[in-house]
């Protein structure tokens, strides 16, 4: 059986996101990436340039901690509502739910969003880890996204941090484990072109 839904995580400069564009394109799926901050800000009311803001955000709250609760099902006297959760967490239960209604939907491509774990129970979901050899990534990053190059070491680490992090709490998986993925694909040796083709090939066969 072939893969309706392709997940795709990614380090930061790897080419993950212009990787899943061209393998939506390719299989004619739905490509969801950015677009989930525009859902996930009508979803829950709030304008998209604070959801970008707050999306990969981590609080240790006491409210954080029943929401964790509630969704690895640990027993707690009350859960709360969601309108009394913190933001970040309001945040990623509406994506969680778009995520869930898109993949009922249609066949999609899915990039970053803890999309992986949230579809694991689907036995038609491909899941997809892009890396890179930092150098490549750091050329790649200043080349595509105009950073500035006294601070790309460092935007990097961060941002690669703030995505370990944030799948990390959501999911209580290691970000970039190879168990976690049934494709490891090193974009750097391969090129964005093989990336894309080895992932359409994979999705084809199921």
């Amino acid at each position: 059986m072939s893969k309706r839904i392709v997940t795709i995580s990614r380090e930061y400069g790897s080419g993950g996101r212009q990787v899943g564009q061209m393998v939506a394109k390719n299989l004619g799926m739905e490509f969801y990436d950015k677009k989930l901050i525009d859902l996930a800000a009508k979803e829950i009311g709030f304008s998209p340039e604070l959801i970008a803001d707050k999306e990969q955000r981590v609080t240790n709250s006491l409210l954080y901690n029943f929401a964790m609760g509630s969704l690895y099902g640990i027993a707690y006297p009350r859960t709360p509502k969601p309108e009394e959760l913190p933001l970040t967490e309001q945040i990623f239960i509406a994506q969680k739910k778009i995520i869930e209604d898109a993949a009922r939907r249609s066949p999609c491509v899915f990039v970053g969003r803890c999309a992986d774990y949230i579809l694991k129970d689907r036995d038609d979901v491909l899941k997809v880890f892009i890396y890179c050899d930092r150098e490549i990534r750091r050329q790649r990053a200043l080349a595509e996204y105009g950073e500035i190059e006294e601070y790309i070491d460092e935007f990097m680490h961060q941002t690669d941090k703030k995505r370990r992090i944030h799948y990390e709490t959501f999911t209580n998986q290691k970000w970039g484990r190879r168990e976690n993925y049934d494709l490891m694909l090193n974009s750097g040796a391969l090129g964005i072109d093989s990336c894309v083709q080895l992932i359409c090939d994979a999705a084809k066969r199921g």
